[in-house]
């Protein structure tokens, strides 16, 4: 008798979207097919073991996005949650290594959990889908996630910290305070020029004055010479 293939991640993708998520006014933002790889875990091959990690969130106002992890069950069909957390409890995301052989991570809630991703790909969707949602749904949170050895398409879409904050306002400080220094320095070398034309005119007006005044007291003295 032959066994029963494992279904696809996206097949499952949109099982879960059809069966679980939708029906209850969800919307998948990032999915993936893992391992649990935390201490006393199965190997990855085993049926027990195969679980998928999903970021939701709700289609209606006020939006809350949940991170669940469901798996087959031992007898039946469909998919059972075996865990779930707001967004909210999320406080780190450790990508572990930035080189594309390691497929584990780690989510941080009220403890950390390790799993292992199916593939390289994979692993990096869900992370940058999970920055996406942090960024969107965080963006005023007091202490959003940190994301640790995470490739830089992961960090792009993250929230910005207090600390990032404040270097852009220091920066735009700085920029802002230069300009108007070139602004004010434009200005006086403006004043500048026109101060020196304005001499110039004057100089010129003198120069055909003594001229002028050259002229008449030679034409003067020849008068006088006859």
């Amino acid at each position: 008798m032959s066994s029963v293939q494992s279904p696809r991640p996206h097949e499952v993708k949109h099982e879960l979207h059809r069966r679980v998520f939708h029906p209850n006014g969800e919307r998948l933002i990032a999915f993936t097919k893992v391992a649990k790889s935390e201490p006393g875990g199965l190997s990855f091959i085993k049926k027990e073991n195969v679980h998928y990690l999903c970021c939701s969130a709700t289609t209606k106002r006020p939006v809350k996005v949940h991170i669940s992890r469901y798996r087959r069950p031992d007898k039946g069909e469909g998919y059972e949650e075996r865990r779930k957390w707001s967004l909210e409890e999320l406080t780190k995301v450790d990508g572990r290594d930035l080189s594309p052989t390691c497929l584990n991570f780690d989510l941080h809630f009220d403890k950390p959990f390790r799993f292992e991703a199916c593939e390289a790909r994979a692993k990096e969707d869900f992370l940058e889908g999970l920055a996406q949602a942090c960024c969107k749904y965080l963006s005023n949170h007091p202490t959003p996630p940190v994301f640790e050895n995470v490739s830089n398409k992961v960090k792009k879409n993250l929230p910005t910290t207090s600390g990032e904050l404040l270097v852009k306002l220091l920066n735009s400080t700085r920029l802002s305070d230069l300009r108007s220094q070139m602004a004010s320095n434009r200005h006086e070398v403006q004043e500048r020029g026109q101060r020196i034309s304005e001499l110039e005119s004057r100089t010129a007006d003198m120069a055909d004055t003594a001229k002028s005044f050259s002229e008449t007291a030679r034409d003067l003295a020849n008068h006088y010479r006859k």
